[in-house]
């Protein structure tokens, strides 16, 4: 058996086992937000009794999530929000994001390189440049500003220069603000009721500050070229 075969189906493993304990363990229930809101007392008082298992369930759900690329990270997002407050739960979403996203980095590195510049070469010319002459500076661009999926940037990435610690802290710090403005969000939600509106408010108002930053980096960019010329 070639290694390229080898390292397949050291992959397909790996994904299978992560797929197990999604689809066939309670894990993947947890994302049932509507439920969760129904039972927000019972539920709460549960995860305080069991902080630190709650705690590494959230966080093992997140990185199961980012690697596989399952969709429903803002809604797990939210229910960090919901559990734990913003601001620890913006600590282990980015724990579990981060470690999710490194694992599809390393499973491009190391199982799919050569697959993945041929599927996407159109797309890849622009980023491969741009990680050449920029590297870690337009990963964290791509982090705090959204121009391709989440789960692409993390293969892409994987198939080009950018070193592991690199991708690590890029994407660690670059996911801050918006996890931060969707854990407020979800935290909003457990307090209402509370005579806590404010909490709904200021979650609305990070959202919308983060929706102006592809137009305030579009504007940068357009003045940097007006005064080049």
């Amino acid at each position: 058996m070639n290694t390229f075969r080898r390292r397949i189906l050291i992959l397909m493993a790996i994904l299978a086992g992560l797929a197990a304990v999604w689809f066939l363990t309670p894990v993947g229930d947890i994302v049932d937000f509507q439920s969760i809101f129904e039972n927000r007392d019972t539920l709460l008082k549960t995860v305080k009794a069991n902080y630190l298992v709650a705690v590494l369930v959230y966080i093992g759900v997140y990185i199961a999530a980012t690697a596989l690329s399952v969709p429903g990270a803002t809604v797990l997002t939210l229910l960090g929000g919901f559990f734990f407050g913003p601001w620890l739960a913006t600590a282990y979403v980015n724990i579990g994001a981060t470690l999710g996203a490194f694992i599809i980095y390393l499973a491009a590195r190391f199982f799919l390189g050569d697959g993945i510049q041929k599927k996407y070469a159109d797309k890849l010319v622009k980023f491969n440049k741009e990680i050449d002459e920029n590297g870690p500076n337009y990963m964290l661009t791509l982090r705090l500003v959204p121009i391709f999926p989440f789960f692409l940037v993390n293969l892409f990435a994987g198939v080009t220069t950018i070193k592991p610690k690199q991708f690590l802290w890029t994407t660690a710090l670059g996911i801050i603000p918006g996890s931060f403005a969707y854990a407020w969000l979800g935290h909003a939600g457990a307090t209402i009721g509370e005579g806590a509106p404010w909490q709904l408010f200021v979650a609305l108002g990070l959202l919308a500050l983060l929706s102006l930053i592809p137009v305030l980096m579009r504007k940068m960019k357009g003045r940097a070229v007006e005064e080049a010329v």
